[in-house]
């Protein structure tokens, strides 16, 4: 008998996957540890001061109901 090969879903992505299930307090948290490392993370900090300030723009809403920010 013929043996059947089945093709493997590819792996999802680990980023996408990260951000559904983190918030943008975690982001900071991790800014914070890698800063605590010597490590620079103005960069990111800024990004997620601008991602807060869009959210806020927007009056996006988290699953929970209230505002991110």
């Amino acid at each position: 008998m013929a043996r059947r090969h089945t093709k493997q879903e590819a792996p999802a992505d680990p980023a996408a996957e990260w951000l559904q299930t983190h918030t943008l307090q975690d982001i900071r948290e991790l800014a914070q540890e890698l800063s605590d490392n010597g490590e620079d993370v103005a960069d990111l900090v800024q990004a997620v001061n601008e991602l807060e300030q869009l959210l806020v723009d927007t009056k996006v809403e988290t699953p929970a109901g209230t505002s991110e920010a």
